[in-house]
């Protein structure tokens, strides 16, 4: 029997500790808001007495974005674009220089 209500009295207090640890920290929260408010009132009021008139401006910046795509074609695969191509339909790998006409590229006779 003391087993059992020592149980019970500290799961008790365990409850309490956590209800009252919150009421805390909501009250720390609930004192910085009231003094940020007080700061900002303090704020407002110097300034309307330095100038008879307040005046709030609000700065607003509006920024926009484009993206263009550009398709440029490589219709025979060999890196080289269409536009720079001087044989844009035969890969240049395959383009040959045989002068003499023995079968054998000029490049590797010298």
């Amino acid at each position: 029997m003391e087993k059992e209500k020592f149980k019970w009295v500290g799961l008790i207090l365990i409850i309490m500790f956590f209800v009252g640890g919150n009421f805390v920290v909501r009250a720390d929260d609930k004192d910085e808001n009231e003094d940020k408010e007080y700061q900002q009132k303090d704020d407002n009021n110097s300034v309307e007495s330095n100038n008879d008139a307040s005046v709030n401006l609000a700065q607003t910046t509006t920024t926009t974005k484009s993206v263009e795509t550009v398709i440029l074609k490589d219709s025979d695969g060999d890196g080289i674009l269409d536009k720079d191509d001087a044989h844009p339909t035969v890969a240049e790998i395959y383009i040959v220089k045989d002068d003499d006409r023995n079968g054998i590229v000029d490049s590797f006779e010298k």
